[in-house]
């Protein structure tokens, strides 16, 4: 039998990933669902074979008093959303990306965080895919490329799309390295379609320097170099580092290769959305109910996903400043707003 009762609050796309991989979790089970839509709650609950459906969360809070919560809606609500799990009884709290758009969103959940017993948890999965939970990839940009001077992180979405996917990743590459400084630039900013919910500039780049020298060149923007080959933007998710002795290609979903000196030929290794996408948000749920037993930290636990958002806030200090700053650096929502109005895309 399941030790931990889950609940999910929105039906939406991304919903599926989440509750498909319940199959597969012993210690855990999805017992209910929640969508406004009448149509589509209904739909998700009979194809997942999900207990129960409601319209309301409070209310199906108070009914099922579940473990686990995810929140797949859109990142405008999470701080009333994870009060309200939390209030509940819920030990765990998983939120999709973006975790905070602006910096009171942030704000929000760390108070949330602080006041109740509960962890809130950030849906980059990626870091379960094999090659980045058993340290390969992080092995080699430690250990095997020398003294690390540059890296390139680019990703065709913008800095609330993909961009909170790549700043994970290269802090997870980096040992969790924060960075110190950040300069940066951007321009055009607009609402509409996938905008509307993830709101943040349609183009920035940025200069990040961690320690030790490492340069950071940190693209997000329609317009990014990508990946060769790939069509959708969510597939162009791209890191190459260079050291001393070495270099090392990563991509998203096109595998990984890296040469050192003395190798005759490349080292290649898989890096597969499509492979490993299943996977990897398997294994990333089931941590869940690992760590609710008294196991490891999960990967993507709640002060992972703040110096993630604080880096890219950053980068939006950086633009309004018109200079290189110091991280950490403090970013208001009057600063977010300042800094929106004055990159606006002009109407037509």
């Amino acid at each position: 039998m399941a030790k931990h009762r889950a609940c999910l609050l929105g039906c939406g796309p991304r919903a599926k990933e989440h509750v498909a991989v319940y199959g597969e979790i012993d210690t855990m089970q999805m017992v209910a669902v929640c969508d406004l839509v009448e149509e589509r709650r209904k739909d998700f609950q009979h194809r997942f074979g999900v207990e129960k459906a409601y319209d309301d969360y409070e209310t199906m809070l108070a009914a099922e008093k579940p473990d686990v919560v995810h929140i797949v809606t859109q990142p405008s609500r999470r701080e009333w959303e994870c009060e309200a799990a939390a209030k509940a009884g819920a030990r765990a709290i998983i939120v999709e990306k973006p975790m905070a758009v602006v910096p009171s969103d942030l704000e929000g959940l760390r108070r949330v965080r602080s006041s109740y017993d509960c962890e809130i948890i950030v849906n980059c999965q990626r870091r379960y895919f094999p090659q980045f939970r058993d340290g390969t990839i992080t092995d080699i940009v430690q250990n095997k490329l020398g003294d690390l001077y540059l890296c390139r992180a680019s990703a065709m979405g913008n800095c609330m799309g993909m961009g909170p996917h790549l700043m994970d990743l290269l802090m997870l590459f980096l040992a969790e390295a924060q960075p110190e400084a950040v300069w940066a630039t951007a321009y055009d900013y607009h609402e509409e379609s996938y905008f509307a919910a993830h709101r943040a500039p349609e183009h920035i780049l940025s200069e990040y320097w961690f320690p030790g020298g490492l340069r950071v060149f940190f693209d997000c923007s329609t317009e990014a170099l990508g990946t060769p080959g790939e069509e959708s933007f969510w597939m162009h998710l791209h890191f190459d580092f260079l050291g001393s002795r070495g270099r090392l290609y990563l991509t998203q979903n096109k595998g990984y290769w890296y040469q050192t000196e003395g190798m005759a030929e490349p080292v290649h290794g898989e890096s597969s959305w499509d492979t490993q996408g299943f996977g990897g948000q398997r294994d990333f749920t089931a941590a869940v109910g690992e760590w609710l037993d008294g196991g490891p930290e999960h990967l993507n636990r709640f002060a992972v996903g703040e110096a993630v958002v604080q880096a890219l806030f950053g980068a939006y200090k950086s633009v309004l400043a018109g200079r290189r700053v110091d991280l950490p650096a403090t970013l208001t929502d009057d600063e977010w707003h300042t800094l929106m109005t004055r990159i606006r895309k002009p109407e037509g």
